[in-house]
């Protein structure tokens, strides 16, 4: 895949890049729909939740300046989200780089990474006090909610209950009532919508933090114990919708990394933490937990410029295939590595990064 759009001049971009690093870009664009692109239509963004990077680009005005328009989808579970790709409903998605993995290997779907959201963002195994669940042990004979049988927080999961002598389907089995935002609603409510006690879920920003500050759950186990570097939420799409659309997704890729850019610069920090509680709704304390878990974790938080983490890569295929959820054997760092018909295509960060070095 070739690329050869330059849409600043030398002096323009830098002087751009400069003021994102050192105030930020202030420009229109508060709303999380942003002016029209040429086609004049709107990429159909699908996610589980906004990251930080994400509502700087839209609150910094960063997809108005490339000239894309960002409809923000909230995705109720994997499931739905990947069928929602697939079916074109959804142009770019934000999911565990563990679910693209699986529907390359698995399902023989053309789904690619493009760029990192996330190195896990605090992925933890969160239980309800009041319901008597107190430690890992006491998830003995009990159901776990989770988003789908085969998602990647699943095989977080497994990996957490494994290291602790727990085993899926031995000890403990899934109850699959979807995305993680339905999940923390039904944990703070102490059960399903369908009446099943929520006893304990994996929550990673900005879910866990609002976990935290609700009295009767408790956060008792991090992934990041026991497997890190871990690629967490990454941004992926189809690879024809890429071939088709490579102006558009450079576009969306520039806007991302200058609101990563514009939240990792800590003169912002107020700002960015305000950012936070509004488009999420909450507090301004956990908003700024959220902010501390993100921008200021590098083991576990938003990645640098949204780049992927390569090993960290490795480390998700890897896990998934230690709990069987490959149809086949892979070789994690063959699988790992990046070209233009690969699950990872970095091309289209590498020039979306260029274009603001330029």
């Amino acid at each position: 895949m070739v690329y050869s759009k330059m849409k600043y001049s030398g002096v323009i971009a830098l002087a751009f890049v400069l003021a994102v690093i050192a105030e930020g870009f202030v420009g229109a664009g508060s709303a999380f729909v942003s002016q029209a692109h040429a086609s004049g239509s709107c990429i159909q963004y699908g996610a589980f939740g906004k990251s930080v990077s994400y509502i700087e680009a839209v609150n910094q005005g960063y997809f108005a300046k490339e000239g894309v328009s960002v409809c923000y989808n909230q995705v109720t579970s994997s499931t739905q989200q990947i069928n929602s790709l697939l079916s074109g409903q959804y142009d770019i998605i934000s999911s565990t780089a563990d679910n693209v993995v699986n529907q390359d290997v698995n399902n023989n779907q053309s789904i690619q990474v493009i760029a990192g959201i996330d190195q896990g963002a605090n992925l933890d195994l969160v239980v309800n006090t009041n319901l008597g669940i107190n430690s890992i042990h006491d998830l003995e004979g009990k159901a776990i909610l989770v988003d789908a049988p085969n998602s990647g927080f699943v095989i977080a999961l497994e990996k957490i209950m494994a290291e602790n002598g727990m085993y899926l389907n031995q000890d403990y089995t899934l109850n699959s009532v979807g995305g993680s935002k339905i999940r923390y609603q039904d944990m703070v409510a102490g059960q399903t919508s369908t009446g099943d006690p929520a006893y304990a879920t994996m929550l990673a920003a900005p879910y866990i933090e609002q976990a935290r500050a609700v009295s009767y759950l408790s956060d008792i186990a991090s992934l990041s114990t026991y497997t890190e570097p871990y690629q967490g939420t990454s941004i992926a799409l189809t690879q024809s919708y890429g071939q088709r659309n490579t102006d558009t997704v450079d576009r969306f890729l520039t806007a991302m990394i200058m609101g990563s850019m514009y939240a990792a610069n800590s003169n912002n920090q107020s700002a960015v933490i305000a950012d936070i509680a509004n488009a999420d709704g909450v507090s301004t304390q956990i908003a700024a937990n959220i902010y501390a878990d993100t921008e200021q974790n590098t083991a576990t938080g938003e990645n640098v410029n949204e780049q992927v983490n390569q090993q960290g890569l490795v480390n998700t295929i890897n896990l998934r295939q230690e709990f069987g959820g490959f149809n086949t054997t892979v070789d994690s760092t063959q699988l790992a590595q990046p070209g233009p018909n690969a699950i990872y295509n970095d091309q289209y960060w590498q020039e979306a990064y260029q274009d603001l070095q330029n």
